[in-house]
């Protein structure tokens, strides 16, 4: 038991010493989001189906946005979260104070949630990552192309008051990601995209902490 505890502590000291000797380690912190708006404002988010900028026969954005947001919001919000059907007529603007305002009902203590929206997919080319020949790039014959699908997600995002139809927010978000499998669907796209999208707005919208990777400096 002895020479077990030595050797326990032989590691222990070990550990530590290495630990001292590195100038910087790397850590995550929690740190508070910080929202637009008072506490209190709201109690209830009303989230409308987004006009769907890029329709695609192969994906309904607006409603998947719409439902992707509001289940995510009844996970986060303590208040009330509802959904709201939107008929966009053609021409007709984002911010438009009486068109959320009848949309609403006039709701006391609540606002609506709504904005376009844009999912676009295209097939790019690119050449091989390898190395380089001398004469590149005035020769590339032997540097075979590769295909790649590329998506650009954007949204345009607004928060209404259900009282007047006020805006109380606006902001625009655009992400993008790159897939080697030419038969990526919509569908995964979005998934991915969309979280990006929540871990960037709901520290605004709802004050939620987020995850930062910080240096912790030793002397």
């Amino acid at each position: 038991m002895r020479t077990r505890a030595v050797v326990l502590l032989a590691a222990a000291l070990a550990t530590g010493t290495a630990c001292l000797s590195t100038p910087a380690l790397p850590v995550k912190v929690d740190l508070p989001g910080v929202t637009a708006f008072p506490d209190g404002l709201f109690r209830e988010i009303i989230v409308a189906k987004f006009r769907d900028d890029a329709p695609s026969p192969e994906f309904g954005l607006g409603r998947e946005l719409q439902e992707f947001l509001a289940a995510e919001l009844a996970r986060s919000f303590d208040g009330a979260v509802s959904r709201l059907a939107v008929s966009w007529e053609k021409g007709r603007p984002l911010d438009d104070p009486a068109f959320w305002k009848e949309a609403a009902a006039g709701r006391e203590r609540a606002v609506v949630l709504a904005g376009a929206a844009g999912l676009v997919g295209q097939t790019r080319k690119a050449l091989q990552k390898k190395a380089l020949p001398a004469d590149w790039p005035f020769k590339v014959d032997d540097r075979g192309f590769l295909e790649y699908r590329h998506y650009t997600f954007t949204v345009e995002l607004a928060l209404f008051s259900a009282g007047t139809g006020e805006r109380l927010f606006h902001k625009s978000y655009r992400e993008e990601k790159d897939y080697s499998d030419l038969e990526k669907p919509y569908e995964f796209a979005f998934s991915e995209l969309a979280h990006r999208l929540r871990a960037r707005l709901f520290p605004v919208l709802l004050g939620t902490s987020t995850a930062e990777a910080r240096t912790l400096l030793r002397r």
